[in-house]
């Protein structure tokens, strides 16, 4: 068949390059007469979060930050021209681990729900061809609630743990070293076993705030990025050499890049985001497989990040895997013809909209010209501006509308290709503030449609000014927080979450009434925004008006009906009404949408222990257990249901362990003095007794039992 000749043809051209074992690897997945099982072949994909590629080494920097980039790059493939799709970490990397554009898979925020189940992560694609799959990430905005674990056997988004940067961001991301750390764990377990590993590790520290551990603050002072970035670049150079120590470095293909690059004030923006400039999409792409990949090669066509899965899976001979559909092309054609054609590479942000109600910007890059769709269109010649400081759209009209063309033909005839719908679910609560406090929030009441390029200083304003309430609401200063978010509403320029965390923060003050107005307005302009309900059902049931938070909670479901803590606090709001029978059922309800809800498995428990239904309120707190093993209230809970029973020697093991894991709360002493008097060890229940007087000397029940137990 033609096609096959073609294919082999272009395999053979391949293999000139590569040498036998690409060429056998490759022409095992392509040509239908049997051939040798090519060895298994490790990945290693590292991503560095907000990397500028002018200062990577391999890129042309000269300030001595990446020497261990700088060496991967002369031991294998530089893509010089590398872009990502959209300039915000969670899309990037969805795109980068599906070979799909974010319009395509849907997630074109920081903010958005979790990925899709029908798009195919390369973890799942890996796994299901035999690979041992584990990933580790430094950024809560990439945990599991972003879809992305799937697929891995471990997936490790841990955020409490050593490694943390300061009080402030500690809950927002992880030091390198402690991914670092925690990667080599797998990898070395990993590479002790039969199958093959494929091994995610990001490393998130080169992002904002910019605050590199010593001795890179000190090295790098006035210059923080630059420290963050050598910091980082440190970090990936003990995980390369660990591949070299285990002894798999010639049988594992490590790939660099980065989610997208950093404003540092070029262009007016401090970050990313905003716009589409080469400064935050043009990102380090680098390649290594020893003996099979070429070294030092440099490929200076477009590439880009949606095309990473797909050479992956080509070079380690599984490109029959790929998820049917995706845009992304493989990069192997690019190393057998370095100067060859490419595909156009799109990019898009939404932020400016969603954020700040500018307009969307939309681009795509071709043979050295860049096209960016704004209210006022820019162009750009790449090799003679690469800094994009003239804009040639008025001169260059005719290339112009061809590139626009090609754009438009990207989107398949339409620039609102793939818009996400409102009332898709939101995000929590909690990573609304987490990402708030990193510098993504949101305003409103902007000019629709304007111009990014005219916005930009009052973004960066408002950015600087609301970031500080959210970093006093993130420390625990709710006066302080809620002072800077009645001043962003005041200036004219407040989105919902500004509006959320204000009542959030008089809620937090004892301050429910004030809190309603605020949180109704959070709930009008983004209704599909669940927590803003939530909240405001809260300040309700404080204001004992149970009927309006329950009107509350009802409307949210009609457009997220799968959200189990609706459900639950459903069910709260029933009991405040005395409504068992109800609680019952939304408590339920809440368990079959999340049976690893810990809060909804206790408040379960109490129902049916109210009900009577001992038993099953006994295998509700065993389950809470199971998911909080540390919780002190669950144990003690178990322990009175066990005492009910007349179980006192489990019982008293129970609220044993409470008092251990709270040992300062009387009343955890006093249950245990109570099941072990009952069970007939009056001396066990005379010391808990005086540890609870200890602890509360007008304890009268405590007293009286005491005295009881001594028989006087």
């Amino acid at each position: 068949m033609l096609i096959d000749l073609v294919i082999g043809r272009r395999l053979l051209r391949v293999a000139a390059v590569f040498g036998v074992a690409v060429a056998v690897l490759l022409l095992s997945g392509s040509q239908g007469a049997p051939a040798a099982a090519p060895a298994p072949v490790n990945v290693l994909l590292v991503t560095i979060d907000t990397l500028r590629v002018d200062r990577v080494g391999a890129y042309g920097s000269r300030a001595g930050l990446t020497p261990a980039m700088d060496a991967l790059a002369k031991q294998g493939v530089v893509f010089e021209q590398a872009t990502v799709p959209v300039p915000l970490t969670r899309p990037s990397h969805v795109s980068l681990l599906t070979g799909k554009l974010p319009f395509q898979h849907g997630i074109r925020d920081n903010f958005s729900f979790s990925l899709g189940a029908g798009h195919r992560t390369l973890a799942e694609v890996l796994k299901a061809r035999g690979y041992a799959t584990g990933g580790f990430v430094g950024a809560f905005m990439l945990n599991a609630q972003s879809g992305l674990n799937r697929g891995f056997d471990e997936f490790d988004d841990e955020f409490d743990g050593a490694g943390r940067q300061s009080a402030l961001i500690a809950e927002h991301q992880r030091l390198a070293g402690e991914v670092e750390r925690r990667a080599e764990t797998w990898i070395e377990r990993a590479a002790s076993g039969s199958r093959p590993f494929f091994a995610w590790v990001h490393f998130y520290d080169p992002h904002s705030p910019y605050d590199p551990p010593p001795p890179y603050r000190a090295r790098h002072a006035g210059r923080p990025y630059d420290g963050e970035v050598a910091y980082t670049d440190s970090v990936l150079g003990r995980l390369i050499a660990r591949l070299d120590r285990l002894g798999v470095r010639g049988r594992t293909l490590l790939v660099v890049t980065s989610d997208h690059g950093e404003g540092l004030n070029d262009h007016g923006e401090a970050e990313h985001g905003f716009f589409l400039y080469e400064t935050t999409v043009r990102v380090p792409l680098i390649m290594r497989l020893a003996g099979s990949l070429p070294a030092g090669l440099r490929i200076p066509r477009e590439a880009r990040s949606i095309d990473v899965l797909p050479t992956i899976l080509e070079l380690v001979g599984a490109s029959g895997a790929a998820p049917p559909g995706i845009p992304g092309r493989s990069l192997v054609t690019a190393v057998a013809d370095p100067g060859g054609p490419a595909p156009p590479s799109y990019a898009e942000t939404l932020f400016p909209r969603l954020h700040f109600e500018c307009a969307d910007l939309r681009s795509i890059r071709l043979d050295g010209w860049k096209y960016i769709e704004a209210p006022r269109p820019e162009l750009y010649d790449l090799r003679g501006d690469p800094g994009e400081r003239t804009n040639l759209y008025a001169r260059e009209g005719r290339r112009a509308a061809s590139l626009r063309s090609r754009l438009l033909d990207s989107l398949g005839g339409s620039l609102e290709a793939g818009v996400v719908g409102a009332t898709r679910p939101a995000p929590d609560a909690e990573t609304q503030r987490k990402l708030a406090s990193l510098g993504y929030v949101s305003g409103s009441r902007g000019s629709a449609g304007a111009d990014p390029k005219d916005s930009i200083a009052p973004f960066q304003a408002y950015t600087r000014a609301v970031r500080g309430a959210f970093e006093a609401y993130d420390r625990g200063d709710l006066q302080t927080a809620a002072s800077g978010f009645e001043a962003a509403i005041a200036g004219g320029r407040a989105g919902f979450d500004v509006y959320f965390y204000l009542g959030a923060a008089y809620l937090g003050l004892g301050q429910a009434e004030r809190a309603v107005a605020p949180l109704q307005e959070a709930t009008r302009r983004n209704a599909s925004y669940t927590p803003a309900a939530i909240e405001l059902a809260g300040a309700y049931v404080r204001l004992n008006r149970a009927d309006d938070a329950t009107a509350v909670l009802r409307a949210a479901l009609s457009s997220d009906a799968g959200n189990f803590q609706l459900h639950s606090h459903l069910g709260y709001a029933a009991r405040l009404r005395r409504d068992l029978a109800l609680a019952r059922q939304e408590y339920e309800t809440a368990r079959e949408l999340n049976p690893g809800d810990f809060d909804v498995r206790m408040n379960l428990s109490s129902i049916y222990r109210d009900a009577g239904d001992a038993p099953r309120a006994l295998e509700e707190v065993e389950a809470a257990l199971g998911i909080r093993q540390d919780s002190a209230d669950a144990y003690n809970h178990k322990g009175m249901l066990l005492g009910g029973a007349g179980s006192f020697l489990e019982a008293a093991r129970a609220f044993e362990r409470a008092a251990s894991l709270s040992p300062k709360n009387p009343q955890f002493w006093f249950n245990l003095g109570l099941a072990r008097f009952r069970e007939g060890d009056r001396s066990a229940a005379a010391d808990s007794l005086r540890r609870a007087l200890a602890l509360k000397p007008d304890f009268a029940e405590a007293r009286a039992l005491l005295a009881q137990v001594a028989g006087k």
